[in-house]
């Protein structure tokens, strides 16, 4: 038997009399943020607007979604007539409904994050873009503030704070059309981009105390800690430990990809901070000499020595693919972070 509703209606019954336009509709959209990795950091591919509204300012590559294709097939659409850019993978990076997003109308839009490689095509301005632009792209937190800094043929500044988990609300648009620096900013953390929040290191240092107390066993300390910094700190590709062995640090317990074996105390941000006994702050691994590119990923690092009895026995590295991913109150936090560690693994 066909079930019915509470009207006592059959399916075919009900959408017979079905009228769409008794509801309000929205528009829909597709939004992408093109990324490539330069010699000065990552860039963002934007559009500089050929239309209204915000005639002359610069946007994401996107439009209106057409009848008969799917949101996915609007990217690739719209950023293959705006650019010239095609067969790219498209990463969702979040839907966007806020309500007066768009001037002309209630609009929603699926956002997309895609990498054109160092090698790839030049982007050519077409339809309804006036012309395209690089803009390297850095981000930084002050005081909950979320700043995204774009340096190309114009330089602006967007601030954002964050909602919730996965969304911003915009304080100043930095002259970006529509809502489009929310969609960079989640497109940027999607693709581990984004400079991560500050860490609280009274409750990371807590978290750590309490997962070492009364352990007596060093290399299970060692593990949970790096553990403990990658699920808490964001912007990492790899935590972990070295230890002293003769004139060499050898890899200990870690997360991430593997790593070197063996680094002697004379190369790389681990041999400096392990011969000189202090903790080593590189914003920009490349520009360090001697620098060992275990990750060739990694752009930034920070090493902090172990010590006992006045001696150093093995170190604690971090590394990013962010350059200026740590600051000095990073440097000042995992200092503490070491002291603690350094009671647990006495028997190292």
């Amino acid at each position: 038997m066909e079930l019915l509703d509470k009207d006592g209606l059959t399916e075919a019954e009900y959408l017979k009399a079905y009228r769409p336009g008794n509801w309000p509709r929205p528009s829909v959209t597709a939004d992408v943020a093109v990324f490539r990795e330069t010699a000065a950091g990552w860039a963002l591919l934007l559009i500089r607007r050929g239309g209204h509204p915000f005639l002359g300012k610069w946007a994401l590559p996107g439009g209106f979604s057409e009848p008969g294709e799917t949101v996915d097939e609007t990217a690739a659409r719209e950023l293959r007539e705006e650019t010239s850019l095609t067969g790219l993978p498209l990463v969702p990076v979040g839907f966007f409904s806020t309500p007066g997003r768009d001037v002309r109308a209630w609009t929603m839009s699926e956002g997309f994050a895609a990498m054109l490689p160092q090698d790839g095509p030049e982007p050519q301005a077409g339809d309804d873009a006036r012309e395209t632009g690089w803009f390297t792209l850095d981000s930084r937190w002050v005081d909950g503030v979320l700043s995204l800094i774009f340096n190309g043929p114009e330089r602006f500044e967007a601030k954002l704070v964050r909602d919730g988990a996965y969304t911003f609300s915009i304080a100043d648009t930095g002259g970006l059309a529509f809502d489009h620096a929310h969609i960079i900013a989640r497109a940027m953390e999607k693709l581990g981009l984004l400079q991560p929040e500050p860490t609280d290191y009274v409750t990371l240092n807590a978290q750590l105390a309490s997962l070492v107390e009364g352990v007596p066993h060093p290399l299970a300390n060692l593990s949970n800690a790096a553990a403990l910094l990658w699920e808490t700190m964001g912007g990492l590709n790899w935590a972990g430990f070295y230890l002293m062995e003769g004139e060499k640090l050898v890899l200990g317990p870690f997360m991430g990809k593997p790593a070197c074996i063996e680094i002697p105390l004379q190369k790389g941000v681990c041999g400096a901070a392990a011969r000189t006994d202090s903790t080593q702050l590189v914003p920009d691994v490349h520009a360090f000499p001697g620098h060992i590119a275990c990750d060739s990923a990694s752009r930034s690092e920070i090493v902090i020595p172990l010590r006992r009895n006045g001696k150093v026995f093995g170190v604690l590295d971090m590394d990013s693919p962010l350059l200026h991913r740590f600051t000095e109150a990073d440097r000042a936090g995992l200092e503490a972070f070491a002291r603690i560690l350094e009671k647990a693994v006495a028997g190292l």
